[in-house]
């Protein structure tokens, strides 16, 4: 029992015996006295930190005057608030009583035996009526606890169930991000270098077409197709497509970056030396690489015509298990210097569209000018799951 509690009990039992014994006390006035002071050691005794033996002492001798002076067997109960050792609690208000009973010789030792087994069976009721204090208490304090617990659990809950909801939104978010940027990085690497050839071709149309009305047919109807070619690059790229997980063998997509090379090449009449053999060609690729680097290869031979006014090219390719390397290497003029290096990403659209798929991948895009621009992409490969 906590100790302000056992006071309160302490002093209301003691005040008790002293409204009980004022009629059969012969000095009450100095029973009033004792019942005073006990009350202040019940005081003391409940703001010490541990049960001290000298208070205990004190509180016995108190107690023996009161009872003395109270004149009546039942203030001898009041030893029951001298607590030491549970059983001594029980027995000495009604061995205090045999014992005085017994020297002063007042009353028949029958009526002394009743009176003893009574004070015995008040002492065991008062034990009763404690431990059922202490259980209720007990029990409100663990109600209250349970039910602090329980609002705090709900307020955990709560919380975690927001965290929750705001990773959830964070992660559709994105992941509408990643798409909105895989579509503006298939738009501009898929458009953007067949307007080029496009426009190139029409520029090369409206040159021949007082010269060779032929050839400038030729060229606008070459310019045409790579319009429609771009329209369709556009509806591929805000399609939602169902297949972003599917594989495409390494033989199949070679085909592909070999037809974009050679349209480019014819195109824009500039030399591009491919070198695509060493791969394996049962090697399979996830889709969305191969997509990124078609992309890359689109975007870095267009750069290298556009911006460094490039009249050969080369292109390799390696892979393995683990990893493909995509390499494209130009003749051209480039201002791409290590020291202009972040400026020139920065300012630009598709290089830093390449860093950012290949970091987030897990692998690495490195641009040099070294007697020309080298790029050199690497992706990571993971293992397929059909």
């Amino acid at each position: 029992m906590r100790e302000m509690e056992r006071f309160i009990q302490a002093s209301s039992f003691l005040i008790f015996l002293t409204l009980i014994s004022a009629a059969a006390s012969s000095r009450l006035y100095l029973s009033l006295l004792l019942c005073g002071s006990l009350l202040l050691l019940f005081s003391v005794r409940s703001l010490a930190e541990q049960e001290n033996l000298l208070l205990l002492a004190v509180q016995t001798v108190l107690s023996a005057a009161f009872a003395l002076l109270s004149g009546g067997a039942v203030a001898c109960l009041i030893f029951y608030e001298c607590r030491g050792s549970r059983s001594v609690q029980l027995v000495l208000p009604s061995a205090f009583y045999f014992a005085v009973a017994l020297l002063m010789q007042k009353q028949a030792l029958p009526q002394i035996l009743f009176h003893t087994l009574l004070l015995l069976l008040a002492a065991l009721l008062l034990l009763a009526l404690e431990n059922w204090i202490v259980s209720y208490i007990s029990a409100k304090d663990r109600l209250a606890l349970v039910v602090r617990e329980t609002a705090l659990n709900e307020l955990y809950e709560k919380k975690l169930n927001q965290e929750l909801v705001m990773k959830n939104y964070l992660a559709e978010k994105n992941a509408r991000l990643e798409e909105r940027e895989r579509i503006s990085r298939n738009i501009h690497n898929g458009v953007g270098h067949s307007v080029t050839a496009a426009i190139l071709m029409l520029d090369a149309a409206d040159l021949l077409f007082d010269i060779s009305p032929e050839r400038a047919r030729e060229k606008m109807n070459a310019a045409n197709q790579r319009i429609r070619t771009s329209l369709q690059s556009i509806r591929r790229a805000v399609r939602v497509l169902d297949s972003e997980s599917e594989w495409i063998a390494v033989g199949d997509w070679i085909g592909e970056m070999t037809a974009v090379a050679d349209a480019f090449a014819m195109d824009t009449k500039k030399k591009i030396t491919t070198d695509l053999s060493d791969v394996s060609p049962s090697l399979m690729l996830p889709r969305e690489h191969t997509e990124f680097l078609t992309g890359a290869l689109q975007e870095l031979l267009t750069n290298g015509v556009r911006h460094g006014n490039a009249d050969s090219f080369a292109v390799s390719l390696l892979a393995d298990s683990r990893h493909i390397r995509l390499g494209v290497s130009d003749n051209g003029e480039s201002s791409f210097s290590p020291a202009s290096a972040q400026e020139e990403i920065q300012r630009g659209f598709g290089l830093k569209k390449l860093i950012s798929y290949a970091e987030r991948c897990g692998g690495t895009a490195v641009f040099a000018n070294t007697n020309g621009f080298h790029a050199v992409i690497t992706l990571p490969l993971y293992e397929r799951v059909d």
